[in-house]
């Protein structure tokens, strides 16, 4: 059988044409084809439905083909055309309306998953170092169990905060009894006010007026490289990465990759790399331009060094505010998509977001707890377990609110909504590796999450004209309870 791409397919018996085809927004370097089909190859083989595949040239655009037939004898042929700055994917199915749209969907989002896979895997090859101009300021230190602990109240969704206070909960009440809700509530407005603290503790160094830029060297290599200079180098980076230091930054230079290469090979085994990125941001002018623009003071901010993209901000009001930022961030974004990023988050600081957001967790808890409980005792323990669900689900949606009116807020005040979606889409396909998160899907709006859905921020934000919006705090409620109806009906 032969497949010509926009003709017909022949073979089996059959004849039809391409019916549906969809792009992905790829770019597969031109030495990394052979090995990113060798990987698809593999994964489609597993198929149990599979009845041939071919890997072909046309033009010198490599083509992959394959053919499914169903347990009914119907037939999908599929083909994966990997052009220079993009890879299209062409469905024939036969009989020609044998395929829904729903599995389609599921194959293009199979197929960008295998991809973006591969590349995913491609990118652990990759080293990051973070320098800053004050290098005593780089970590050193081996991350602890209470950094981590923090990092997920900070980065989760406050599940965890719930779940960790329910723990030290069921620990007074051993000594305080009927006392034991106004301690943890006590406890938990002791964490916002000096939730600032916290998220400082949890930052590895701080971005200040003298140390305001991030310096990112990314080091692409082969994977055997790579895992012998992790193992060898890795152990002593805080050495490595002062002497890198003391050639460049120190003497005010910038980094340099030939330095940086060498003195990786003086402590460890020979690497090449492929490539050397160097990526040079200016954070604290970024965050002082934002203070300006949402007039307060320039807060405090602090880098984390890991690899997911990510910011937060918290405080109970702006003079008390701390900005976390991760590297990942700084190295997976345009500085514009960190500008847009973290004027989100300072919607939450100028708006007392986390202040608001503990007032009303406490408000439904005491009344769970002294009025509700006491009311549904005689009626079993499934009914009380069904009334925490929904209050839990509510207060969450309700959160949503928040969320919403920052993203509208970061929109208006940069001037670049389509910038903001950006962002969303990027950290969407980092967390995915595929766009499943563009799916309408109405449980996303029930999880215990205080986002709302990333498909429904980036469609309300790539269609939002700011002049329209007066009270972002409304125009986010109204946006969110439309959203959720609509998800209903699939829109």
């Amino acid at each position: 059988m032969s497949i010509s791409l926009g003709g017909s397919v022949e073979g089996n018996a059959t004849s039809h044409t391409w019916r549906r085809s969809i792009t992905l927004d790829i770019k597969v370097p031109p030495d990394q084809i052979n090995q990113l089909l060798d990987y698809l190859t593999t994964a489609i083989e597993k198929n149990q439905y599979l009845s041939y595949l071919t890997r072909s040239t046309a033009e010198g655009v490599a083509i992959l083909q394959y053919r499914l037939v169903a347990v009914d004898g119907s037939l999908l042929d599929v083909a994966v055309k990997f052009l220079p700055e993009k890879i299209e994917i062409y469905y024939a199915p036969y009989p020609p309306d044998s395929v829904s749209e729903k599995d389609y969907i599921g194959l293009d989002m199979e197929m960008e998953t295998l991809i973006r896979s591969y590349f995913a895997d491609q990118s652990k090859a990759s080293l990051f170092l973070v320098f800053s101009p004050k290098m005593n300021l780089i970590p050193g230190k081996k991350e602890g169990g209470i950094k981590r602990l923090i990092s997920s109240i900070i980065f989760g969704n406050f599940l965890y905060l719930f779940m960790l206070i329910l723990l030290v909960g069921i620990f007074l009440y051993q000594y305080f009894q009927m006392l034991t809700p106004i301690l943890l509530v006590g406890l938990q407005f002791i964490i916002v006010i000096f939730a600032n603290k916290l998220i400082a503790y949890r930052g590895e160094f701080d971005i200040t007026a003298d140390n305001a830029t991030i310096h990112i060297a990314e080091l692409r290599m082969k994977r055997n490289e790579f895992e012998q200079v992790v193992k060898s180098c890795i152990p002593k980076m805080t050495l490595i990465k002062k002497e890198i230091y003391d050639l460049t930054l120190a003497l005010g230079r910038e980094l340099d990759p030939e330095i940086i290469v060498r003195t990786l090979n003086k402590h460890g085994p020979v690497c090449t790399p492929e490539l050397v990125r160097i990526k040079t941001v200016d954070i604290y002018k970024i965050v002082s331009d934002l203070a300006s623009k949402f007039r307060f003071h320039i807060p405090r901010i602090t880098l984390l060094n890991v690899l997911p993209p990510n910011a937060a901000a918290t405080g109970i009001s702006p003079s008390r505010a701390t900005v976390l930022i991760t590297s990942g961030l700084i190295a997976q974004m345009e500085e514009d998509e960190i500008k847009a990023v973290l004027a989100h988050e300072f919607s939450h600081v100028r708006a007392r977001d986390p202040l608001i957001l503990m007032s009303l967790a406490t408000f439904e808890y005491l009344t769970r707890v002294y009025l509700i409980w006491p009311f549904l005792a005689s009626f079993g323990l499934f009914i009380d377990l069904a009334y925490l669900f929904l209050s839990f689900t509510l207060l969450f949606f309700v959160a949503k609110f928040l969320e919403a009116r920052a993203d509208l807020d970061a929109a208006i005040i940069t001037g670049q909504p389509k910038t903001l979606a950006s962002s969303l889409r990027k950290l969407g396909l980092w967390k995915y590796q595929s766009r499943i998160f563009e799916l309408v899907n109405s449980g996303e709006w029930l999880k215990w999450d205080p986002h709302p859905p990333l498909y429904y921020r980036i469609r309300t934000l790539e269609n939002l004209d700011p002049s329209k919006i007066g009270n972002t705090f409304v125009a986010a409620i109204r946006g969110c309870v439309r959203g959720f109806l609509d998800s209903l009906h699939g829109r």
